[in-house]
């Protein structure tokens, strides 16, 4: 198997203020268009879904790849993301809930945390983005019970194809958090791989690198290198450690 991709992991767009974003999900449109323009810059072949699952199963890719993904079906990567990419002619995987179809802003939240519904859904599997599963409701799934886990892989994933004609045949763990019997259900129900964030376990949980809206363009190419999750993985037990490294590289302002 050829050197591992970066995949990367992506939940809104939007110029959102900190205090309605504190964990740092919305990436403003124009610093994604640089981060994307920059991964062409630096030679990253952007795979797709199809080929990411080749290489999985032992096909080469280039030395540089990197798979775009979002969580959670935001309307802004209807709006502002696949537009982006299809003038790039880029793929992507968006991971949608379809049981939060729809699925307004809370009292608190900014108008960008809406979620797409199903026919926004199916113009983005139309846009040509691939819609993998992300769950029933977004619920953490250690310790789910046999038929709730049925219902957040098998049922949900039936119910994306549905709405777009096309099984996924992917999977993110909502929050990255997985347990044993959480990849034995997705592998079971017939998915190709699943993916967590830094806490990966092989095939069915396999790492992922967050892009957030604290990144700037020092700290977006760290997290191209491939030591990075192993970094960021020492790192989350040395949170002072962690605080001076953020210092040293620098963070994007946010009003």
């Amino acid at each position: 198997m050829s050197a591992a991709p970066v995949v990367l992991m992506y939940h809104g767009l939007g110029t959102v203020p900190a205090h309605q974003d504190p964990d740092n999900l919305f990436v403003p449109v124009d610093t994604f268009a640089r981060q994307v323009d920059r991964l062409l810059q630096r030679g990253y072949h952007v795979l797709g879904e199809r080929e990411f699952i080749a290489w999985l199963d032992g096909a080469p890719t280039p030395s540089r790849s990197a798979l775009l993904t979002f969580d959670d079906g935001l309307v802004s990567v209807l709006e502002d993301a696949a537009p982006l990419l299809a003038e790039r002619g880029l793929p992507s995987i968006a991971y949608v809930s379809p049981g939060l179809a729809g699925a307004g802003p809370g009292p608190d939240d900014p108008p960008e945390r809406r979620l797409l519904d199903d026919s926004g859904m199916a113009a983005l599997a139309d846009a040509g983005v691939t819609l993998g599963c992300h769950s029933w409701v977004h619920d953490s799934m250690p310790g789910m019970t046999r038929s709730e886990l049925a219902r957040a892989t098998q049922d949900a994933g039936e119910a994306i194809g549905a709405i777009t004609g096309q099984a996924p045949r992917t999977f993110a763990y909502p929050f990255g958090h997985h347990d044993a019997a959480a990849r034995a259900a997705v592998s079971e129900s017939g998915y190709d791989c699943g993916f967590a964030t830094y806490d990966g376990d092989g095939r069915f949980a396999l790492p992922r690198v967050d892009i957030n809206a604290t990144d700037t363009p020092r700290t977006f190419d760290l997290k191209l290198r491939r030591v990075y999750p192993t970094v960021r993985r020492a790192l989350s037990r040395l949170p002072a450690a962690r605080r001076t490294l953020h210092r040293l590289v620098g963070e994007a302002d946010r009003r």
